[in-house]
């Protein structure tokens, strides 16, 4: 019975929160479990550190726990989760709560190994990898705002009023801000590409 219990992969995000309302405190981490990475990737986006990241990260799972009461049923919890995750890192981003960014190329917190070395798959397409790079080395110099966004569109995957009701703004302001946002990355990109360096050297 007890192994029973316990086993809760199988089951539907509300049912999983359903059990935890009921007593069964103990599930919760089946939803850890389901939205760590995803919150976590979202929390570093906005944040740039690890260390700010998974604070963040675990802030956003207290608050949850104490909001399960007002979670939807039928609904996904990832999304919800997401939501709260970028209020907590932008709440921490706003405050200043947080530690000197991190670089690309800054040795990983799982070892003394860069990202740009990690992903460096000798068979990935070189052409693919280093858009890659650039796209990566272009988001890191865009304003806060921008990133911000553009984590909850393309790394959260939040529809548009999820990012709405995540940043507390109108929908046409989100539409607005997404465009912007690809607009500058895009001009980033453009500006750290070689090839445009070796025409308009800055």
């Amino acid at each position: 019975m007890t192994a029973a219990r316990s086993d809760r992969t199988q089951l539907a995000d509300d049912e999983v929160v359903r059990r935890v309302r009921a007593g069964e405190t103990d599930a919760f981490a089946e939803l850890v479990r389901r939205t760590r990475r995803d919150g976590y990737r979202l929390a570093r986006r906005i944040l740039r550190q690890h260390e700010d990241a998974d604070d963040a990260l675990q802030d956003s799972y207290v608050k949850a726990f104490r909001a399960l009461d007002r979670f939807e049923d039928g609904r996904a919890f990832g999304p919800w989760f997401l939501t709260i995750v970028a209020r907590t890192a932008l709440s921490a981003l706003r405050q200043g709560k947080r530690r000197a960014a991190a670089s690309l190329d800054d040795p990983a917190p799982e070892g003394n190994v860069s990202l740009a070395e990690r992903i460096a798959d000798p068979e990935q397409d070189p052409a693919v990898l280093e858009q890659w790079l650039l796209a990566e080395r272009a988001f890191e110099s865009l304003s806060e705002e921008h990133r911000a966004i553009l984590a909850l569109r393309v790394d959260a995957d939040l529809s548009y009023a999820d990012i709405a009701a995540a940043l507390g703004i109108p929908l046409g302001t989100v539409m607005s801000r997404l465009a912007r946002a690809r607009e500058a990355l895009l001009e980033e990109m453009r500006d750290l590409s070689p090839k445009r360096r070796m025409v308009d050297p800055r």
